[in-house]
């Protein structure tokens, strides 16, 4: 009890009568011992729950301001990719975690900062500012997964910093020198070889297995890599094996575990699901001597784990580490593989939608051949090859070829027809899933409970899929443009702009790296949305279509509706050109409407799809005009105003991100809009929005909604109401905004 309130403490109503619902159990045993010990560990949970969150808040930095620093930093956690170095390192005085990045240019230096091997002190100068929290609706929470790693600030470094190596270090500094030796050894081996070693073992990620993960997120079977640490019961049922092959003591050889685990754990990272196996594995070999039975050390571990790590079952990793964990000790252990397997995937369904929002129907049949293929031959294999490949590098590369071979077919199958978009189930929803599920397993062989959890995922795929609502979600997606429109019922879904990212001559973007797959698409997903019915561009800059071929990639594009005069450009043509190619469709004012919902205002003439020509699109939502005006500059708007003298709007996107050079006063006096949305980037280097075109809201008494403020900022509407909600209050990044929207 004491570990679930630790995770669930806050306002959330359901928890705390999810506490109270153990609390009236424990009294209904009638054993005055157990409710005190349940009393007590609810007392201790609230108060670490308390403290850490005290933690949190008091070492985390309220603005962003200049640093000096003497940041001490182990080798592990120095990582270098295209031209930049991140680093996690303590301030020497303070002793809080901070996070470091800062770009290189020359080669040789980076090289340098590869090869560090030691513990160092880096005198730094830079920014220092909190981590940036998730600015959009069900994005990926990096402030979260950071203070998790016990970091709390992050410092942009003006210049390389100066490195200090230290002379004299502890123990667990030298695990983490040995756990970044055994990297550096890993990395000489083939790929992927050295990324499965550098994963399994050491618990370190690659860029390299980046695709892998996600084809094994897309068809869902992301909970083998959560089982508990099947590497660890592997590891020590060999130790064992070892130990009794050269004639040692049993009790000798526990014992010596019992002291490596803990190193071992350091050395591996400290992942969640590593932890609840080391801790596992030590009761395990505790167990003659303290007469714990298997779910005793499952709730040791769950109560060290939380008390290590107040927040680790909220994240995914964590849920599922503990849940398949708990369920394969109170499984029967006759149950048939097929079954047992099965059984866990259902179990993992609803925390796998949660986070993912999508899933495979092969992931129901895939774990079963996959846990023995994972336990029985690609975990032995990568662990002999990485204690041999010194000196048997054939059996390396032969290790290698099958690891090749598993990823072809772990992608072959990842594509094939079955993939679903599920969506986010509502918070109460989930827990509803989550505990039919475990209804319906302590007795599957009940007909009727499967029936009713069918039944119920149904009603759940229904809520998700068929909304009564409608919205205009204004996505913050940095110095750019992307709307999302969304009719009631999701009858149709519209995206005005994709965003982009301006490169200014350095090298392009990581490909599946950009900003678009954890912002909109992330979103899209979430809403169980996976086509897009037509994607208006405004014009050609890269901040408005650079994430386009990102979109038709992860979404069905029935069409793409460009200004005339840019659809045979190669700007264009070479983000289309694909597989998955919609019809282009080049539009002006007198083009008939392609979607009911939205009306084309410009461009007049076919042009070249620079700023004047900017595609202008209005339509009526909830009640409320708006007008999305794209870059369209103030000659532009003057223009349209002329065409369509009767027109008004309830809601103007800001033409130009905010920019002095749109929003003329003419067009701001006959729209009248009651809200102004501006979509600009934090520190951008242009300076949106201008200080002039907000005084000029201001007193037009227009209310200002900027991304830079409030996040995702999204319209929510049926039939002729509606109201604005908004990711962000307004006041967690007043350090990020410009001084015009910090009045």
């Amino acid at each position: 009890m004491g570990a679930v309130t630790v995770t669930m403490l806050g306002p959330q109503p359901f928890f705390w009568l999810f506490v109270a619902y153990l609390l009236l159990r424990v009294c209904y045993l009638r054993r005055p011992v157990v409710l005190a010990t349940c009393c007590l560990s609810l007392v201790v949970a609230i108060g670490g729950c308390l403290l850490y969150q005290h933690q949190i808040s008091r070492r985390t930095v309220v603005d962003r301001h200049p640093v000096t620093q003497l940041v001490r930093v182990r080798p592990d956690d120095v990582q270098v990719h295209d031209g930049f170095v991140t680093a996690i390192g303590t301030d020497t005085q303070s002793r809080v975690r901070e996070a470091l990045i800062f770009s290189v240019r020359d080669s040789h230096l980076l090289d340098q900062y590869r090869r560090l091997d030691r513990p160092a002190n880096w005198r730094v100068n830079g920014m220092v500012q909190p981590v940036m929290p998730a600015t959009n609706e069900n994005e990926f929470a990096l402030r979260r997964y950071y203070q998790q790693r016990r970091v709390y600030n992050q410092v942009k470094l003006d210049q390389p910093p100066t490195i200090m190596p230290l002379t004299g270090w502890g123990l667990c500094d030298q695990c983490h020198c040995w756990r970044w030796q055994l990297g550096h050894h890993f990395a000489g081996m083939p790929m992927p070889l050295a990324s499965y070693c550098q994963q399994l073992i050491i618990g370190q990620s690659d860029p390299y297995n980046a695709s892998a993960m996600a084809n094994v997120k897309r068809l869902g079977i992301i909970h083998l890599f959560c089982i508990s640490g099947m590497h660890v019961v592997l590891l020590v049922a060999i130790l064992r094996w070892l130990g009794v092959y050269l004639w040692l003591d049993r009790e000798l050889v526990d014992v010596l575990l019992i002291v490596a685990l803990p190193f071992y754990l350091v050395i591996a990272g400290g992942a969640p699901s590593l932890i609840r196996a080391v801790i596992m594995a030590e009761t395990g070999l505790f167990r003659s001597a303290l007469r714990l039975d298997r779910l005793d050390g499952w709730a040791v571990s769950l109560l060290v784990g939380t008390a290590w790590e107040p927040a680790v079952l909220l994240s995914l990793g964590g849920q599922l580490s503990y849940l398949l964990s708990f369920l394969l000790q109170v499984m029967d252990r006759q149950l048939p593989a097929l079954r047992q397997t099965f059984l866990l995937s259902i179990a993992s369904l609803p925390a796998i939608l949660s986070y993912v929002f999508e899933f495979h129907w092969l992931s129901l049949v895939l774990s079963y051949p996959m846990i023995p293929l994972f336990s029985l031959v690609l975990f032995p294999l990568v662990l002999i090859s990485a204690g041999t490949y010194w000196a048997l590098p054939v059996f390396g590369n032969l290790v290698n070829q099958v690891l090749l071979t598993f990823q072809r077919l772990i992608e072959f199958a990842a594509h094939l027809p079955g993939e679903v978009v599920f969506g986010k189930p509502p918070l109460w929803l989930a827990v509803v899933l989550f505990l039919l599920t475990l209804w319906t397993i302590s007795d599957y062989r009940q007909v009727r409970r499967w029936v009713l959890l069918g039944l119920a995922y149904l009603a759940c795929f229904m809520v998700i899929h068929f909304p009564l609502n409608g919205e205009v979600a204004f996505v913050d997606i940095g110095q750019g443009d992307c709307i999302i429109i969304r009719e009631p019922l999701n009858r149709r879904v519209m995206m005005i702009d994709t965003g982009g990212k301006l490169n200014f001559g350095h090298r392009q973007q990581a490909p599946g790296c950009d900003v678009a797959t954890r912002t909109s698409i992330n979103y899209l997903k979430s809403r169980g949305i996976d086509h897009i019915d037509t994607i208006y561009l405004s014009h050609r800059d890269a901040d408005h279509i650079g994430y386009l071929p990102t979109v038709l990639q992860a979404m069905r594009v029935k069409r793409v509706a460009v200004p005339a005069g840019v659809e045979k450009q190669p700007v264009l043509t070479r983000k289309v050109g694909g597989v998955n190619q919609p019809q282009v469709i080049s539009v002006m004012d007198q083009h008939p409407s392609i979607d009911p919902g939205l009306r084309i205002l410009h461009p007049f003439a076919p042009g070249e799809a620079k700023n004047e020509d900017s595609m202008v699109l209005t339509g009526c939502f909830g009640g409320r005009q708006f007008v999305f005006t794209g870059d369209l500059d103030r000659a532009g708007e003057c223009a349209v105003l002329d065409r369509y003298p009767q027109l008004h709007a309830d809601v103007l996107k800001l033409g130009h991100h905010g920019s002095r050079t749109a929003s003329d006063d003419r067009f701001l006096d006959q729209l009248h809009p009651q809200w102004g949305i501006i979509s600009a980037g934090r520190f951008n280097r242009y300076h949106h929005p201008n200080d002039e075109v907000v005084a000029s809201l201001r007193q037009r008494q227009i209310k200002i909604l900027s991304t830079q403020q409030y996040g995702m900022i999204r319209y929510v509407y049926a039939q002729q109401h509606g109201r604005f909600q908004t990711t962000l209050e307004g006041g967690e990044l007043k350090w990020t905004l410009p001084n015009c929207l910090n009045n």
